[in-house]
C-alpha cells in the first residue's frame, strides 16, 4: 500500500512540506546516495490521512502555463552591497525593506561547515549571510512552519528560494497571505549537496587546511561584467 508521499519518487524536490505537515510526525527526510533529500515514511505510525500528498506540490499535474505580467531589469544602487550580491541584488534590496518594517526574511546561508540551509532572520546585521547565490540544494529545515507562525502573527515575510521551494511553501500554507512576499530564484535544477561537500573537502586537502568561505560567483577579480 503506497498511499503516501513516497509514491512521488524521483519527482520529489526535497522541500519538506510533507514532513512538516504530517500530523503523526512519521515522515523524515533522508539523503540518498547522491545527497538529495527524499521522504521516508514510518508505515507503522502512518494513518493514511493523505495530507502529505495533498500538500505535495509535485503530486499535481501542471494544468497551464501563464506568461509573465511584466518584465523589469534591476540593479542595486549601493555599490558595496551590490559587490556582495551574485547579480543585481534585487533580493537583498527587498530584504532590507522587509527588515526595516520589522518583518522576517527567509533565505539560504552557509553553515560553519559550508552546508547550505534556509534560515529566517529579523536583524539587518544578518542580511549579508543571505547574499550571493549558492548553487546547491538548500535544506529548508522547518522554515515553512516558521513562516506560517510569522504570517499568523501579522508580520511581513519575504521568502526567497527556488521555484519548487516556493511552490512547496504555498502548498504547505494552503492559502494566500497578504503579508507574504516571495522571490523565485530560477535555477534550472540544483547540484547535489553531497557533491559540493566532497568538493569542499577535496579543496581543503589540496590547500592543506579547511575551507571557511566559498563564493560561487565572486566579483572580486573580474567584477560583474562577466
Amino acid at each position: 500500500m503506497n498511499d503516501n508521499v513516497e509514491q512521488i519518487g524521483k519527482f520529489c524536490t526535497g522541500c519538506r512540506a510533507c514532513e512538516q505537515v504530517c500530523p503523526k510526525n512519521c515522515i523524515m527526510m533522508q539523503s540518498n546516495d547522491e545527497g538529495f533529500l527524499y521522504p521516508s515514511v514510518d508505515r507503522d505510525m502512518c494513518v493514511h490521512c493523505g495530507l502529505c500528498l495533498k500538500k505535495c506540490a509535485q503530486s499535481e499535474e501542471v494544468e497551464s502555463k501563464t506568461a509573465p505580467i511584466e518584465f523589469y531589469a534591476f540593479v542595486g544602487k549601493d555599490k558595496d552591497e551590490l559587490f556582495r550580491s551574485a547579480s543585481g541584488g534585487v533580493s537583498d534590496v527587498a530584504a532590507k525593506v522587509i527588515l526595516r518594517n520589522a518583518g522576517v526574511v527567509f533565505g539560504s546561508v552557509y553553515t560553519d561547515d559550508l552546508e547550505v540551509k534556509h534560515i529566517g532572520i529579523s536583524e539587518d546585521s544578518d542580511r549579508p549571510r543571505l547574499q550571493s547565490s549558492k548553487y546547491v540544494q538548500s535544506d529548508t529545515g522547518n522554515c515553512y512552519s516558521q513562516t506560517q507562525k510569522c504570517l499568523e502573527t501579522g508580520q511581513n515575510v519575504l521568502f526567497t528560494g527556488t521555484p519548487c521551494q516556493i511552490d512547496g511553501l504555498c502548498h504547505y500554507l494552503g492559502r494566500d497571505y497578504e503579508n507574504l512576499y516571495t522571490i523565485d530564484i530560477i535555477c534550472h535544477g540544483v547540484p547535489s549537496p553531497l557533491f559540493f561537500k566532497k568538493y569542499v573537502e577535496y579543496m581543503g586537502r589540496e590547500m592543506g587546511g579547511k575551507l571557511i568561505e566559498y563564493d560561487f560567483r565572486s566579483k572580486e577579480k573580474r567584477g560583474w561584467g562577466t
